[in-house]
C-alpha cells in the first residue's frame, strides 16, 4: 500500500472537515439537507487522500499545492447553513449594542452621515473587493518566488480561515446587513460587483470576528515581509480594507476589532511556532 504523505495543509483541512462531519452528524435532526453537507465534507477529505496518493504526478502535485484556495469559499458557504444550530437566533442586537456602547454610536452609520460621497462610495467598495484579489495575488508571487514559502503561506492562511468558520458556526452574527440596504444604492461599479457577489456567494452569520481583516492582515504581513518594495501598498490595503467594512456597512466595528486581533495573534502564533517546526524537522532528519 502506497504510504500517504500529508503535509501540513493536508492534516488541518482534513482536522477542519472531520470537526464539520462529526457536527453535522451529532446535530443531523436540525440541520436541513444533512446528508449533502456529510458527502461535501467526506469528499474533500476523499480528494485530498487521493491528491496524496497521486503526488508523483506534476498535477496532481500542483494541485494538492493549490487546492485549499479553491476551498475556502464553498466552506465559507457552508457555515452559513448550519450555523444556527446551537445558538439559534442571530446575535446582532448584542453587537450593535456593543457597538454603541463603546463608540457612542453606530459607527458605520457616523462615517456615513460625516463623510459620504460618491467618491469615497466607490473608494472603500472597491477596497472592500481587494480582499478577493490581494489573496490569490501574493500566493502567485511566493509560489513564483519560493514553493515552499508559498506552502507556509497557504497552510497559515487556511488555519486563520477555519478557525474563523468554525467560530460563525457556533457564533452566528449577521452583520448590519439591513442598515446596508436602506443606505446604499447600486449606483457604483465596485459597488454593484460587492453586492452581487454576497447575493451569489454569501450566507448570513460569518460577520464575527471579520475574516476580511483578519486574513488580509496575515496576508499583509506576508506581503511586507518578503516582497519589501511592496510593503507600503499591503498595509495601506489592509488599513483601507478595515475602514471600508465599516464605511461600507457589513461589519460591526467590534467586527473588525476582533478581526484585527485574531490575525495579530495568527501573527504572533505562527512566528513563535516556526523556530520549533524547523527544529523539529532537523531532528527528524
Amino acid at each position: 500500500m502506497r504510504n500517504i504523505n500529508l503535509n501540513a495543509t493536508d492534516r488541518v483541512t482534513i482536522l477542519y472537515n472531520v470537526i464539520v462531519v462529526i457536527f453535522t452528524f451529532i446535530f443531523r435532526a436540525k440541520i436541513a439537507a444533512y446528508g449533502c453537507h456529510l458527502v461535501f465534507n467526506l469528499s474533500v477529505i476523499l480528494l485530498i487522500l487521493f491528491l496524496c496518493l497521486r503526488k508523483g504526478s506534476v498535477l496532481a502535485r500542483t494541485a494538492s499545492m493549490w487546492y485549499p484556495l479553491a476551498l475556502y469559499a464553498p466552506l465559507y458557504y457552508q457555515t452559513g447553513l448550519i450555523n444556527r444550530v446551537v445558538i439559534p437566533g442571530f446575535m446582532d442586537d448584542f453587537f450593535m449594542n456593543l457597538d454603541v456602547r463603546i463608540f457612542g454610536k453606530f459607527p458605520g452609520l457616523f462615517l456615513n452621515e460625516a463623510y459620504r460621497s460618491v467618491f469615497l462610495d466607490e473608494f472603500f467598495h472597491f477596497f472592500y473587493f481587494s480582499y478577493y484579489l490581494i489573496i490569490p495575488l501574493t500566493a502567485i508571487l511566493l509560489y513564483r518566488k519560493d514553493t515552499k514559502l508559498f506552502e507556509h503561506f497557504v497552510f497559515q492562511v487556511s488555519c486563520l480561515f477555519y478557525v474563523c468558520y468554525i467560530i460563525y458556526i457556533f457564533l452566528p452574527v449577521e452583520g448590519p446587513l439591513a442598515l446596508r440596504n436602506e443606505y446604499y444604492l447600486q449606483h457604483g461599479f465596485f459597488h454593484k460587483i460587492v453586492d452581487f457577489v454576497y447575493s451569489a456567494g454569501e450566507n448570513p452569520g460569518a460577520a464575527f470576528p471579520s475574516s476580511h481583516v483578519a486574513v488580509t492582515f496575515l496576508v499583509a504581513w506576508w506581503g511586507s515581509k518578503h516582497f519589501k518594495k511592496m510593503r507600503i501598498f499591503y498595509w495601506l490595503t489592509c488599513l483601507f480594507l478595515s475602514i471600508a467594512t465599516v464605511y461600507c456597512i457589513f461589519h460591526y466595528a467590534v467586527d473588525v476589532l476582533a478581526g484585527l486581533l485574531l490575525g495579530i495573534l495568527a501573527v504572533l502564533t505562527f512566528n513563535w511556532a516556526a523556530p520549533k517546526r524547523r527544529y523539529l524537522s532537523f531532528a527528524a532528519k
